[in-house]
């Protein structure tokens, strides 16, 4: 962790009720993790935070929330992927792959079938007779479907 932003205490619960446990708002609970609104927002969206708990303007967020907060930024600190921390925080583990194995690519084929009609093709490779057939057959099926035809198409 670096030293210009030291992990702060939670503040104490209400003085009103002893046994509850801290609640934040989001500026709050921002400040308190040293991030911005606006990544809390974001960690949430991908899964890296629990949504906050509440409804419309009663949401909070919880010690739980500032403790995965601050655990995201120190390990981001340190090098490690947000695609990693989503791993690890939905049990998923690391990727199997070794780190310098390259992922297996399939190969896709893109046929332009018409004017704004396009087909890809994953796992297929097409010859240019081949593609033809095919987009001839995708063009009678539509025309059979009824689908209309715009001015100056082939």
């Amino acid at each position: 962790m670096r030293p210009d932003r030291p992990t702060p205490p939670p503040p104490a619960p209400e003085a009103d009720d002893p046994g509850a446990a801290p609640a934040y708002n989001i500026d709050e609970l921002a400040a308190l993790a040293g991030v911005t609104r606006r990544t809390v927002r974001y960690y949430v969206t991908r899964g890296l935070v629990p949504a906050p708990t509440g409804l419309g303007r009663g949401k909070h967020y919880t010690s739980a929330h500032l403790t995965r907060l601050v655990e995201i930024r120190e390990r981001q600190e340190a090098g490690e992927p947000l695609s990693e921390l989503e791993a690890r925080f939905s049990g998923r583990g690391p990727e199997t792959r070794e780190p310098d194995e390259a992922p297996a690519l399939e190969p896709w084929t893109r046929l332009i079938v018409d004017d704004g009609i396009e087909l890809h093709l994953r796992g297929v490779r097409l010859d240019a007779a081949r593609a033809a057939q095919v987009r001839l057959a995708v063009l009678q099926a539509l025309s059979q479907a009824g689908a209309p035809r715009k001015e100056g198409r082939r």
